[in-house]
């Protein structure tokens, strides 16, 4: 378990609670098969850990599970402790006894090395380095998570739409409450975020692409490709879309699930 204050990554001391000053983020909500989120997880790492401490993926009638797909710009300003970099994300809801209702991340590729470490060593997130652009935070987003600049090939396109959503005026208060494994040991990784900036287009407003190659190509990118089209999301219509322009947060230390 790191330590409540402060831990060394790639030589470098980083104190808790650690900030992000400055950052965008877009993202979608869908409703996919409770199934495939089950056998994704128990396929993945943090698998067996995972069902030590009793998480189970939420499931809604039907056999549906809320799945959120994000895109995060962190942005090159002083203060941004991880630096720089674009991440993309896949998570799950999922219930563990004693503890409630938490997001379970599943995939988080990143594109530089200093916050793939850290993001590793200091949560357990699930972070890989992929190739990714786009514009998180403006009303259209459009990501490309692997071989960009390869003229669309072998990739996976992820358009986020709310030019024609709600304006929410005024800043708002978000929590973010995860499980995830951190040195074989569950962990809870909470954060404190105030978005700004932010619109939301209820029923509709993203759309993701599977681009020829895409399981030919980068191995991570290929799995996260499979995920994609297992839960169907390359085919659903979001329950909703969002962004926000600005986001900051407040990332503490991990706590054991007890």
């Amino acid at each position: 378990m790191v330590s409540l204050t402060s831990q060394v990554v790639a030589g470098r001391e980083i104190t808790f609670p650690v900030p992000v000053v400055s950052a965008s983020i877009s993202g979608a909500a869908f409703l996919g098969r409770a199934a495939v989120a089950r056998r994704l997880i128990a396929g993945g790492a943090q698998s067996a850990v995972l069902d030590t401490a009793g998480a189970e993926v939420v499931s809604l009638p039907g056999g549906r599970t809320p799945v959120v797909v994000i895109h995060v710009r962190y942005h090159d300003v002083p203060g941004n402790v991880l630096g720089a970099y674009h991440e993309v994300g896949l998570a799950f809801q999922v219930k563990v006894p004693g503890v409630g209702t938490r997001v379970h991340i599943h995939e988080l590729p990143v594109d530089q090395d200093f916050t793939l470490a850290a993001g590793n060593e200091l949560w357990g997130f699930p972070k890989w380095k992929g190739d990714m652009v786009g514009t998180a935070g403006g009303a259209l987003d459009d990501a490309r998570l692997g071989a960009v600049g390869s003229g669309g090939t072998a990739g996976i396109d992820i358009r986020l739409d709310t030019r024609r959503g709600i304006p929410l005026p005024g800043k708002h208060s978000l929590g973010m409450n995860c499980i995830q494994v951190l040195n074989g040991e569950p962990v809870l990784v909470g954060a404190k975020a105030t978005v700004s900036g932010g619109r939301i287009r209820p029923a509709g407003g993203a759309k993701i692409t599977l681009a020829s190659g895409v399981d030919d190509g980068d191995a991570n990118v290929a799995r996260t490709a499979e995920a994609v089209r297992e839960l169907g999301l390359d085919r659903a219509r979001a329950l909703a879309s969002f962004s926000f322009e600005n986001f900051t947060a407040q990332f503490p230390a991990p706590a054991p699930v007890r």
